[in-house]
């Protein structure tokens, strides 16, 4: 199956994909890992997509897009995918359909993590990373072993200025109005099904799974 996951900041998507992907035995498409690892590609796109990211700028749609359509038409994607991060809006997702198609393929299904707001804000407010390797901690949850260093190299961890209380409600507010037509879009296509985010990431990954067997059966 070719799959999207969609839902808040601290929803889990990028846990849950890794998960889903591995259950499916397909790759884990991510537009955030792409373009980390697009420094390597010696290619005029990968050079054009580094510029952006060299000046701190947000890579531009078309270019993601272009991004997007090589990976997905690799020989590991053909019998499916789990994407995370990427469509945010919906002429996102209808340029994702348009480049699917090229490629003669189409999403199958579409999973929204719902996830109430008090809860994402006690997730994201307790959430710190290591500048060095990227590892990221929840100090509730998941704590580092010594108290503020990355339990893999020592560095000191730091929390984000955009994951304070009252900065992650903007940031929900902005998600909502972006989402709220890409979910319509996809609901009226019958491929969406919502899933509760609340829970450990195990019973969330089973939800996931019931409601994705649920989709294959009915088409089938």
């Amino acid at each position: 199956m070719r799959i999207v996951l969609l839902g808040p900041p601290g929803a889990g998507k990028g846990t849950q994909a890794v998960q889903l992907a591995e259950r499916f035995e397909v790759p884990h498409v991510s537009t955030g890992d792409i373009l980390r690892f697009v420094v390597a590609w010696q290619t005029d796109i990968g050079q054009r997509a580094k510029s952006y990211m060299d000046e701190g700028e947000l890579v531009p749609d078309d270019l993601v897009l272009e991004l997007l359509k090589i990976r997905l038409a690799q020989e590991d994607a053909r019998a499916g995918f789990v994407m995370d991060g990427f469509p945010r809006t919906l002429p996102q997702a209808e340029s994702l359909d348009d480049i699917l198609s090229e490629i003669g393929h189409k999403i199958d299904g579409v999973l929204y993590l719902e996830v109430p707001d008090e809860l994402i804000v006690l997730r994201l407010s307790a959430r710190a990373s290591c500048p060095t390797c990227g590892r990221t901690y929840n100090l509730h949850a998941s704590p580092p072993k010594d108290d503020m260093k990355c339990d893999r190299d020592g560095s000191p961890l730091i929390t984000r200025d955009d994951d304070r209380p009252e900065v992650i409600l903007q940031r929900l507010g902005v998600f909502k109005r972006q989402t709220h037509p890409l979910i319509k879009y996809y609901e009226d296509r019958g491929i969406l099904r919502t899933v509760q985010g609340a829970g450990s990431k195990d019973e969330v990954l089973e939800r996931m799974v019931g409601e994705l067997d649920d989709m294959a059966g009915r088409s089938s």
